[in-house]
């Protein structure tokens, strides 16, 4: 019985971190999938009703990556043998492949229903579930499959991804340890565990388990792009990107060590050499919607708004659902002097995300900028409503309110904004209160 294999990367970038994948393991065997299929089609050539061999064509399709193909052979066996519950897996592995998460999971679960001491069937429906984002449904399965068979270290790592999907990152380390204990050569988990001890802030512990990962792995670049993210987090810039140059060198078109690569070099205003690192990306991938993301925050530091402006459009392009791209784009417009749309902007990130105070603020001023005071006033007071600790949107409202003529209650902000900490709300009430 086969299984599905899930390794989860980790890209804490400016933006959102693009969606890990899951793989299944293939048989290397092509060769012998090869005759399998010459044979069984020779056997069904004489018997044509004969449900084994178009399972064991299927499988052997399902081996070689012809997923399609392989699901065609297994709906003629099951309909010749409708309980044969390792076609039905088959026929669920085939359909994730091809991202039929759902339908994988309904042949899981008809499987299941036939045999429900197979714990692979649940652990592959775990991974199916973990697909659509339904980690407590995946949970369940794998301690369902993990009841069934607690030998198998790949149910523990792959539960301890779920957990950390969760959040839950102290119960993912103790799976990882549990497949450990099963195999101490298991390089997924120590890759895995590293990354819940880094989402934990145990970084020299993450770093320990990376080592160990790459000793026993050492041309695997997804563990030197995390061992780097987290010699990034400890302030360790050469170090980090060292391994990202390693990664790099291991394989040229590896885009996300060229992404974190960028990344650290924007930390150490190295501008121009973070731009060459995430046009390098775009260049490899041009729907990689973060390089756009982070391109245009580097634009942004060089006063390059006109190419920020850009990078952000065809962020947007790529992630239109995210209230960020058009704050930053706002941002960058705002530079240009261009409020009207820079307010469009800001208006659009509020209507994907009501409670994006910054939002509020910046097309506050935006508005002051067009003189619409009244209109920057209540944008300000929204901002107060949702980050009452924010001592510049009460400075701001405050220096709308002397625009707008309204000196008395302009200073009440000014004060407030003092007791916050905002400097700058000193000279104002040096101007224009009297004190």
């Amino acid at each position: 019985m086969r299984k599905l294999l899930s390794l989860i990367l980790f890209f804490p970038l400016f933006a959102a971190a693009q969606a890990p994948t899951a793989t299944k393991a293939v048989n290397a065997d092509s060769v012998k999938n090869v005759n399998i299929i010459k044979y069984y089609t020779k056997q069904l050539a004489q018997k044509p009703k004969d449900a084994s061999a178009f399972y064991k064509r299927g499988d052997a399709k399902l081996n070689l990556g012809y997923y399609k193909e392989a699901i065609l052979d297994l709906n003629h066996c099951l309909l010749l043998d409708p309980k044969n519950d390792d076609a039905l897996v088959d026929r669920g592995l085939a359909k994730d492949d091809i991202k039929d998460y759902k339908g994988g999971i309904a042949d899981y679960t008809h499987a299941i229903a036939i045999n429900p001491k197979d714990s692979y069937a649940y652990y592959d429906r775990a991974i199916a579930k973990r697909h659509l984002e339904d980690y407590k449904g995946a949970i369940d399965d794998y301690n369902q499959a993990i009841t069934l068979n607690t030998t198998d270290e790949d149910f523990f790592d792959n539960r301890g991804i779920a957990k950390s999907d969760i959040d839950d990152y102290k119960g993912a380390i103790e799976d990882y340890n549990a497949a450990l204990k099963l195999d101490s050569n298991f390089e997924y988990a120590y890759n895995n565990r590293g990354l819940a001890e880094h989402d934990l802030k145990d970084y020299p512990a993450a770093l320990a388990d990376y080592n160990k990962a790459i000793a026993l792995a050492p041309n695997d670049v997804t563990v030197y792009n995390n061992r780097g993210l987290t010699k990034k987090a400890l302030e360790d810039y050469i170090g980090a990107i060292a391994d990202f140059n390693r990664a790099i060198v291991i394989d040229p078109n590896y885009t996300d060590a060229y992404l974190n690569r960028g990344l650290v070099k924007y930390i150490l205003k190295s501008y121009d050499a973070a731009i060459s690192d995430y046009s390098a990306v775009i260049k490899n991938d041009p729907t990689y919607a973060n390089a756009y993301y982070n391109r245009g925050l580097v634009n942004d530091d060089l006063n390059n708004y006109t190419d920020a402006v850009d990078d952000y459009t065809k962020y947007i392009s790529l992630k239109p659902d995210d209230a960020d791209g058009y704050f930053r784009r706002g941002n960058s417009k705002f530079d240009l002097e261009d409020y009207q749309n820079a307010i469009a902007d800001y208006t659009k990130a509020i209507s994907l995300d009501a409670k994006y105070s910054d939002a509020f603020l910046n097309r506050g001023l935006a508005k002051r900028h067009l003189k619409d005071y009244i209109g920057a006033i209540d944008d300000y007071t929204k901002t107060i409503a949702l980050t009452p600790t924010s001592g510049d949107a009460y400075n701001d409202r405050g220096y709308a309110k002397i625009l707008n003529n309204d000196k008395t209650t302009a200073c009440d902000d000014f004060t407030k904004a003092k007791e916050l900490g905002c400097d700058v709300a000193k000279d104002n009430i040096a101007k224009y209160c009297g004190k």
